[in-house]
């Protein structure tokens, strides 16, 4: 028996939100247009269809939330896995903004990846699925 059906959110903290928005929206074209006055947080939402019922929308909250501790240069756990429609092109719009690329791979049966982090040392898993996928 599951109790988990899917993945409600995906919440990144930061000392400085509007900042980290702003990479994320230059570099990775999330636009966090979203905010949160009593969460001091912006968000976007990513919406999509349940596989069993496709007649339910399902929306999945990104955001990035204020902090009241110094997490300035502490070390973070987790990653975060975004789908890419081409990992070519993604990989060269990030260099064009000084994105280091930690690791590129390519498994035949899953497709490409790519591995960056954020300003704040967040962890980020690029991939593009394998064709068919």
């Amino acid at each position: 028996m599951s109790l988990i059906d899917g993945i409600g959110g995906v919440f990144l903290f930061s000392n400085d939100t509007k900042r980290l928005a702003a990479w994320y929206r230059d570099c990775l074209g999330i636009d966090a247009a979203g905010q949160d006055s009593e969460c001091n947080s912006v968000y976007a939402t990513f919406d999509s269809l349940d596989v069993e019922n496709p007649q339910v929308k399902r929306t999945l909250a990104w955001a990035i939330m204020s902090t009241d501790q110094d997490i300035k240069d502490k070390p973070r756990t987790g990653q975060i896995n975004y789908r890419v429609k081409s990992m070519k092109d993604v990989l060269n719009h990030l260099k064009s903004k000084g994105v280091a690329i930690d690791k590129t791979a390519e498994y035949p049966d899953y497709g490409y990846f790519a591995w960056v982090k954020d300003p704040d040392g967040n962890k980020i898993e690029l991939w593009e699925p394998s064709a068919g996928e």
